[in-house]
């Protein structure tokens, strides 16, 4: 028996993953295999979420879990549970999947940096920096997922120009810049920023074939964009709405402007099946190829929101 998959998150019954997973199941026979939603509010104590993994570590018909939102608060309060974590957990201070060892030990992982290494190299080819070496990336939100991003792009023997983050959260810079600490400042910048306005000033001096990505969160659980109404995109852009679903303002925003600006619009529906797809192959243990993914992409097919 494969083991049931375990859902970390805020509003679990809602995801797209309930009605997805089941489809996924059967392409890879991973015979009666659940979704088991575990939610807890935002700002939930350490002391819970160590109970939540306490609980996983002994339930072994869990085979492991994906987790969102609660991903610092796990390792915070809980990363003496996990007998191993992988080199991104430890550098990121996140967990965002759980998954056992032979011995049937809890291990930590933090995806992000691996989904967004595949999901950048469907937005842009790997020669798109070379062959526009002024163009910039503006990542809007320096989270967990847009440092992700930045660090990837960074760490990448083609990279643009320039890396730009904005954040606005008071007192989150400090922790950006140590987790960028190991490159050089003369490929990124954080932008700590008060209003939507400011980030527009930002965005209009990006230069042609930059790189516009929402990464703020807003625009799918939480209504708005992190740009203000009046944001003008700079010309032949790419824009990335890390969002699959919601009212995903920023990409209306772009939608407006695109046959004016020659805009390239990519949602992240993408982003969406890689991440729960490089998940579920590390908690059961098989190896995601390139014609696996096709047959994961080709059976979510219709479940994917129409914009």
């Amino acid at each position: 028996m494969a083991g049931d998959l375990g859902f970390i998150g805020v509003s679990t019954q809602h995801s797209l993953i309930q009605k997805l997973f089941p489809l996924w199941v059967d392409v890879l026979s991973l015979g009666e295999a659940k979704l088991r939603g575990f939610d807890h509010p935002p700002g939930v104590s350490f002391v819970t979420m160590k109970s939540q993994v306490e609980h996983l570590r002994q339930d072994f018909s869990l085979a492991g879990a994906l987790v969102t939102t609660h991903k610092v608060v796990i390792w915070e309060g809980a990363k003496d549970l996990f007998s191993e974590s992988d080199s991104h957990a430890k550098r990121l201070h996140e967990v965002s999947c759980i998954s056992r060892n032979s011995e049937g030990e809890l291990v930590a992982h933090a995806k992000d940096p691996l989904t967004a290494r595949w999901a950048i190299n469907q937005i842009v080819s790997k020669e798109h920096w070379q062959s526009f070496p002024e163009a910039e990336v503006l990542i809007l939100g320096a989270g967990g997922a847009g440092l992700a991003l930045a660090w990837v792009l960074l760490d990448s023997n083609e990279k643009p120009a320039r890396i730009r983050l904005t954040e606005v959260e008071a007192g989150r810079g400090s922790q950006v810049k140590s987790h960028l600490k190991e490159f050089s400042q003369e490929f990124w910048t954080l932008h700590e920023i008060n209003s939507s306005e400011e980030a527009d000033l930002i965005l209009t001096k990006l230069p042609p074939q930059s790189l516009v990505v929402n990464a703020s969160g807003l625009g799918k659980d939480r209504p708005g964009s992190p740009l203000s109404s009046n944001a003008n995109f700079p010309s032949e852009c790419h824009i990335w709405e890390f969002n699959y679903r919601g009212s995903l303002e920023f990409m209306h925003q772009a939608l407006r402007q695109q046959r004016k600006q020659r805009l390239r619009i990519h949602d992240g529906w993408e982003y969406f099946l890689a991440g729960w797809a490089y998940i579920i192959a590390e908690v059961y243990h098989f190896e995601l190829t390139e014609p696996l993914f096709a047959k994961l992409r080709q059976a979510a097919l219709p479940l994917r929101p129409i914009h």
